[in-house]
């Protein structure tokens, strides 16, 4: 066969492996996920497209990674099926007003905290009273994670202590490296590329330091969130997405988190510092960032944390039923 005849036939037959691809992946039905552009909370949903687990467990992924601002409210009118991008606060906020939306599974730990630059005098949070304090919103998860943890562990209110400055997540980086800010209040993975550049370190990690401080439990900063008319209409789509997720974290913990070196991944994240990188899966080695763990044990801890923000009127006045719940319970078992 000569060269111009094999590449016709070879032409020929890629074509035709695509299209059966195409129309495999047409008969499967779609999910439309959604996480936070930039955000390590994105890293599960660019494995579950990148190595094909969303085909793998019969699904068609649609995979939407948006800016921080207004991204719960995208979720909350129905242009996603599931968000990987909102905590349990946010969830009973939104049930509170009437949103029949759901926690079903978890997905990061607190990957935040208060991140100080090389440098700084400061050795706990108690040595920024008073000082310019960089943060991206008094009500958002982060901050209000941080604020609680905080009053908790050294009995004061941040934002009665401290002077803040409020910017976006990505620019509160150059806010800290400019020395217009003493701190900043940020995620994963800022926190990393505001290490880089500032030489600086974690001066409270939310995760590390609040579950020592009460013997092994903190929220998550992210949940799987459903409504609770999809979960009920697609069991079989809510287990397969889970199945995915659990994948895709087995893939991180397998390689020790060097996925991340993956250039689909770096391309999500928009990093392109070897640096910044080295130091996201250094950070990850020592305080995993996600988890699966959605024990009952777990579920009744975050219950009573929630109880608590409650009680100290932080954001929430009550806790509705429903927040949390499994799909095994929700939904029932699998068929």
């Amino acid at each position: 066969m000569n060269a111009s005849i094999f590449s016709k036939v070879s032409a020929t037959t890629l074509a035709l492996c695509l299209g059966a691809s195409a129309a495999f992946a047409a008969d499967m039905p779609g999910v439309t996920l959604q996480a936070v552009a930039g955000s390590v909370g994105g890293v599960p949903l660019m494995i579950m497209k990148g190595e094909g687990l969303d085909k793998k467990y019969g699904f068609d992924g649609k995979f939407e990674f948006l800016p921080h601002e207004g991204v719960f409210q995208n979720f909350l009118i129905g242009k996603s099926d599931i968000a990987m991008d909102n905590d349990i606060l946010g969830v009973a906020i939104a049930r509170d007003e009437g949103f029949d939306v759901t926690a079903f599974y978890p997905v990061g730990n607190l990957y935040l905290g208060i991140v100080v630059p090389g440098g700084s005098e400061a050795k706990t949070p108690e040595d920024l009273k008073g000082k310019k304090v960089g943060h991206f919103g008094a009500d958002s998860g982060t901050t209000t994670f941080i604020r609680t943890i905080v009053q908790e562990m050294y009995g004061f209110d941040v934002l009665e202590e401290y002077e803040f400055s409020q910017v976006g997540p990505a620019a509160l980086v150059p806010l800290l490296k400019s020395g217009e800010v003493e701190a900043i209040f940020d995620f994963e993975s800022f926190v990393s590329e505001a290490i880089v550049a500032t030489d600086g370190h974690y001066l409270l990690q939310a995760h590390k330091d609040y579950s020592e401080f009460t013997g092994g439990f903190a929220p998550w900063i992210t949940n799987m969130v459903a409504h609770g008319d999809w979960l009920k209409e697609n069991p079989e789509l809510a287990y397969a997405v889970r199945d995915a997720y659990d994948e895709a974290i087995e893939i991180l913990e397998s390689t020790d988190y060097e996925v991340l070196r993956k250039d689909y991944i770096l391309e999500g994240l928009g990093i392109t510092s070897e640096a910044v990188l080295d130091v996201l899966i250094e950070n990850a080695k020592s305080t995993p960032y996600f988890t699966n763990d959605w024990s009952p044990e777990k579920i009744a801890a975050a219950e009573a944390f929630l109880d608590k923000l409650s009680k100290d009127g932080l954001l929430i006045e009550n806790v509705p039923d429903g927040v949390m719940v499994t799909l095994e319970d929700y939904v029932g078992p699998r068929s």
